[in-house]
């Protein structure tokens, strides 16, 4: 009887190294599994960068129009001239590096650009690193500054000459499909946000 249980014993401890066993990884499936994270990584990472890429271009394009409404809407309700234009300092209206816009100022208007008076009354911060923004060609002529009269008509600054004009909002990368936001806005003080595949390229 003592040999029998003994035999039994010992059969049940070795099915149970056996089945221990068999629930481990040998070498070949870890070498798969590891295989397969990597193809997973590889894909995910610049999926994730793009998305980054985006959502940074979006953020900034609507922050932009966001401040033109507002710069509009306090002209009115101060019954005033009301500049939304490019800020290097946070202080006053400056002329952008050729690298884009560093930031942006609303105020009100001054006798002369780079004269704003009173409390700045919103800013931002432009990271030139990340996404690029710059005037089009006749914002550039206007120096980069909108105003709004008291009526939050889009005026020229020294004149009282209707001004239309855009704000490129870019990131320079050909794996993002629309990487240029364009924020639009006409002498009657309305904006939008055209997105253009502009196939990788910054102006």
């Amino acid at each position: 009887i003592l040999d029998s249980s003994c035999e039994k014993l010992g059969r049940f401890r070795l099915k149970k190294q056996r089945f221990q066993k068999q629930q481990g990884f040998n070498l070949v499936e870890l070498l798969i599994a590891v295989t397969l994270l990597g193809i997973g990584l590889a894909l995910a990472v610049p999926a994730f960068t793009n998305l980054t890429k985006k959502d940074k271009i979006q953020t900034m394009s609507s922050e932009i129009r966001t401040a033109l409404n507002y710069a509009r809407n306090e002209a009115i309700r101060l019954n005033d001239n009301v500049v939304f234009c490019h800020s290097s300092n946070q202080l006053v209206c400056s002329t952008p590096p050729n690298t884009g816009w560093e930031g942006w100022i609303i105020r009100r208007a001054g006798a002369n650009i780079g004269a704003e008076t009173g409390d700045v009354l919103r800013k931002g911060i432009i990271d030139h690193n990340v996404v690029k923004v710059t005037s089009n060609a006749t914002l550039s002529s206007a120096l980069h500054v909108i105003r709004y009269n008291s009526q939050g008509l889009a005026r020229f600054f020294g004149n009282n000459t209707p001004l239309s004009a855009q704000i490129e909002v870019c990131v320079a990368s050909a794996e993002v499909a629309e990487n240029l936001y364009s924020v639009r806005f006409n002498s009657g003080g309305r904006s939008e946000v055209v997105r253009i595949n502009n196939s990788g390229v910054c102006p």
